[in-house]
């Protein structure tokens, strides 16, 4: 990964309930500071899959050398939906990987990013090939007008990540926190976790823990580490 310019931070998503560290991102950005979003888009479609599947195997080795195996938290590996093809084909190398390094699969998620682009049948495969695997799977980019709410009641992932936009308002805009209060029930109600991101003061924090959401992430927990595991200052939702 260094040899081609890129590099891979991490950063924590906090269980409030728990008072721990539930899983870190990798967040991997090019030489230039490029998120990885924006590197994708720049290649064309036959190394697509193959930048993911690098960018994993990186993740994973990274992770586990800053310390993740003794953590006990899981790794939330940042995917491209359709860049997977063949489920079980694309999964291997990374797997392969993680038993290399003593990483167990149940300890990765891997968050669907463009989920809302793929039939549902390549949805659902990814899916049930993941569970089959190991790994969660997690549906990534819930905003405020609730687009893909409704594939998640159809294939029902293991969680669900709301977009920052959505959630780092809702201190502020009523209409936010309303439809923040709408939507975290109906995903409950699918047996889904919620991850909420863009967790970047404390009233926000706050407004969460009102609305049940333990799983957060945000510069308000802790800010991403190149090639380190961040350790946040965490209070029990209970006790807040």
């Amino acid at each position: 990964m260094s040899d081609s310019g890129l590099t891979v931070a991490f950063q924590p998503i906090a269980d409030l309930s728990a008072s721990r560290v539930y899983a870190y991102e990798a967040i991997v950005q090019g030489r230039n500071g490029e998120s990885a979003g924006e590197i994708y888009a720049t290649l064309e479609e036959e190394a697509k899959a193959k930048f993911d599947q690098r960018c994993a195997a990186g993740a994973i080795r990274w992770a586990m050398a800053a310390g993740l195996g003794s953590s006990g938290a899981r790794l939330l590996i940042p995917t491209q939906a359709k860049s997977i093809g063949a489920p079980a084909e694309y999964l291997d190398p990374i797997l392969r990987v993680a038993r290399q390094t003593g990483l167990i699969p149940e300890r990765l998620i891997f968050g669907l990013e463009g989920y809302q682009q793929l039939p549902g049948r390549d949805l659902a495969e990814i899916i049930d090939v993941h569970r089959k695997a190991g790994p969660l799977t997690a549906f990534v980019g819930i905003g405020p007008d609730q687009a893909g709410l409704a594939l998640c009641g159809r294939y029902l992932p293991d969680l669900v990540k709301l977009e920052s936009e959505l959630v780092s308002a809702i201190a502020s805009s009523w209409s936010r926190r309303l439809v923040l209060e709408d939507l975290t029930p109906r995903i409950r109600q699918l047996g889904l976790k919620v991850i909420a991101t863009g967790v970047d003061s404390e009233p926000v924090l706050q407004k969460l823990r009102g609305f049940g959401i333990t799983l957060v992430q945000g510069e308000e927990i802790a800010s991403p580490a190149t090639r380190a595991l961040p350790t946040p200052t965490l209070r029990r939702a209970d006790a807040a």
